[in-house]
């Protein structure tokens, strides 16, 4: 029944919608922020506050910031619904994710002094614009966002630069004293200003490698150990290739990203292979730009009562589909739908129309009031969408599909990063607290980051944002007997594990409670 009126409802839409010709009137602002960000606003004839705003977010680029930015796909939809639609270039290439929340916030401003509040947001993205769109929702500087739409979206945000940093180390281990295959610049990048070009990548990686053309024997070997270790399609070498070295020199040097910190350590990572591990060099963060990094940005899952749909293609090569288990593991499951799909061959961002147009409009749905969308939902639309003749597949939706943990692609680091499922507590954040719980009916999830909380003192909520489930101290008891203390309290009676690691040392201790126990725990023997 659920899915008949998801269905029902979206033809009816659409079937309006595709009728409206792109010739009805309208209006457009200009304009340029104090930081330097172009926008484009559009506004159909007769758009009042009810219609509302939709805010597109485009993705990754190293071209340089240009006027007249893009304002997504499905802007002619959007535009026959209603909706007035705005895109920023942003202020910065690259990682842009430093400034994009204020970026977007001072559009919003100005479309807010031209046209009036609108009485409801919609923002969606791509790429790294998915991760945009999970800060915008974050950072609260737009008002009234009710729903938001990421596609293909780097959703477990600057954690993917540590497996950036991974394939740029672990090519130098295989390729670095390979003739004509040396690239510069390592953990770093490329010097600055560089002197190396696309071109001259894909000589460094024929050398190497023997693509595109057929590799013997020797570059074939290597060609399989690099796959091997990193999981890549091949598919994907050059472009993955590209984003960490020529990606990776922007975010470091720029000196509104990381103005020439070093922000990722490998320091204690367990690559799966002895060779790489004895030839890959080892590098260590300073705190200061690792927590940059993670500040710019980490979502934290903290998104209110924001509905959000969140599409990927399975195999897609540069943002892998574990984005969406890693964005999963924080957002409430009652805000979020993560629709897989299923693809032949490897691609970024390869949607057809009516996939993409399938998502956008159970969103709206929604929004408007109809139950959470299932995956099932997203593609009966597209199957009715497709069959309505208002836009082509096929549709590819799986149900089924379980994605895969990021920590099986992107090694973890023991080093704590503060992030929307981790604390770090004690002097320099030395403590690194996570935790897992499990309730009556057994579902699991994991314990999500609230604000309460010192150096010392963390909490997480479990269920809802508004209710702290679990209260963590760390102490330096060594003065009295030579130990460090963790100390813990629960407000439920729900199971959990909460493991405490100690990054300095790699020790671990694991703390389980049984369901239908509330906990007080001090363990002044602990490390």
């Amino acid at each position: 029944m659920r899915s008949s009126r998801f269905l029902r409802t979206t033809l009816a839409l659409l079937i309006f919608v595709f009728g409206v010709t792109s010739a009805s009137a309208q209006t457009e602002l200009t304009g340029q922020t104090s930081g330097g960000a172009y926008y484009k606003i559009t506004v159909p004839e007769g758009w009042t506050p009810a219609n509302g705003l939709v805010i597109w977010n485009h993705g990754f680029s190293l071209s340089p910031i240009a006027p007249d930015p893009d304002l997504g796909p499905l802007v002619d939809v959007q535009l026959g619904e209603g909706y007035a639609v705005a895109a920023s270039s942003y202020s910065l290439t690259g990682w842009a994710v430093f400034e994009t929340h204020t970026d977007n916030q001072e559009m919003y401003q100005a479309f807010e002094n031209a046209y009036g509040v609108p009485d409801q947001v919609l923002i969606y993205g791509a790429s790294l614009g998915g991760l945009v769109t999970a800060r915008d929702i974050e950072a609260k500087l737009i008002p009234n966002i009710v729903g938001a739409m990421p596609i293909c979206g780097a959703m477990a945000g600057s954690r993917l630069w540590d497996g950036g940093v991974d394939l740029r180390l672990i090519y130098d281990a295989i390729c670095g004293d390979v003739p004509g295959a040396a690239i510069p610049g390592g953990a770093n990048g490329l010097p600055f200003p560089p002197n190396f070009s696309e071109n001259d990548l894909g000589i460094a990686l024929n050398a190497c490698f023997g693509v595109p053309a057929v590799p013997n024997p020797e570059q074939a070997a290597r060609l399989g150990q690099l796959l091997a270790v990193t999981g890549l399609p091949v598919e994907f070498l050059g472009t993955d290739m590209g984003f960490s070295t020529f990606g990776l020199a922007d975010l470091v040097y720029d000196p509104r990203k990381l103005g020439g910190g070093m922000a990722f350590d490998n320091s204690d990572v367990d690559f799966g292979n002895a060779g790489i591990n004895a030839a890959i060099e080892r590098i260590q963060s300073d705190p200061v730009s690792r927590q940059r990094i993670v500040d710019n940005y980490t979502p934290s899952g903290k998104v209110g009562d924001v509905k959000i749909v969140s599409i990927h293609t399975d195999k897609d090569g540069l943002v892998l589909v574990e984005n969406q288990n890693e964005y999963a593991s924080i957002v409430p499951a009652a805000n979020l739908t993560t629709g897989i799909l299923i693809e032949d061959t490897p691609t970024h961002c390869e949607f057809t129309v009516a996939e993409t147009v399938a998502a956008w409009e159970t969103l709206r749905g929604w929004v408007a009031g109809l139950p959470q969308p299932t995956v099932q939902d997203l593609q009966n639309t597209c199957d009715g969408i497709v069959a309505g003749g208002l836009a082509e597949g096929p549709c590819r939706y799986d149900p089924g599909f379980v994605v895969p943990d990021l920590d099986e692609r992107v090694r973890l680091r023991s080093v704590c990063v503060a992030d929307g499922r981790t604390l770090c507590l004690g002097e320099n954040g030395r403590f690194k607290v996570q935790i897992t719980w499990e309730d009556f009916d057994n579902n699991t999830g994991v314990g999500t980051t609230a604000t309460l909380g010192t150096e010392d003192t963390g909490s997480f909520w479990f269920f809802n944002p508004a209710n702290i489930e679990m209260v963590v101290k760390a102490l330096d008891g060594r003065q009295n007997n030579g130990r460090l203390w963790i100390f813990y309290g629960s407000l439920t009676n729900v199971s959990f594990e909460m493991t405490v690691t100690d990054t300095e040392t790699g020790l671990v201790r694991v703390y389980n409670n049984p369901v239908g126990n509330f906990a007080s725990v001090g363990d002044t023997t602990a490390f």
